[in-house]
């Protein structure tokens, strides 16, 4: 075994465990939009806005990136719960907005259908024809090596 069949392999191994965790994302997704069908009126009780720096170590470019921590507030059943969700395109709800939001009723805490969500999912979703391609691609190029 010479270094360019370990480098293979090590390339194999990261885009295996990328791919893993895509659709461990998607089926999470998937599962919390099968289970929450009980719908109810939240209040956002806050959205804090964050900024944090990224430098890159090659160019010395700095890049700020903002994130925004919405906070809902909701009833089920006489009890009330919270629940925080980050965005990392601008803030898609503001303070006092009441959206509604649906739950999994037999875990109350366990939210879906805020805005983004489906969208996420769905970018999540077409991102595997592209990840078969480059299996492909690389199953070619391992076959033509070995």
């Amino acid at each position: 075994m010479d270094i360019s069949d370990i480098f293979f392999i090590v390339v194999g191994i990261i885009l295996l465990l990328i791919q893993l965790l895509i659709l461990y994302f998607i089926i999470t997704g998937i599962k919390s939009m099968i289970v929450c069908t009980e719908k109810v009126v939240a209040k956002v009780t806050s959205v804090i806005d964050e900024k944090k720096r990224y430098e890159d170590s090659k160019t010395g470019k700095t890049e700020y990136r903002y994130y925004y921590n919405v906070t809902f507030k909701y009833d089920y059943n006489g009890q009330e719960y919270d629940t925080t969700r980050t965005y990392s395109d601008r803030s898609k709800y503001s303070k006092g907005d009441n959206p509604t939001i649906k739950i999994n009723p037999h875990n109350p805490k366990e939210t879906s259908g805020l805005k983004g969500d489906i969208s996420t999912l769905l970018g999540l979703s077409l991102s595997i024809p592209l990840f078969a391609f480059f299996d492909l691609i690389y199953i070619s190029i391992l076959s033509s090596v070995f």
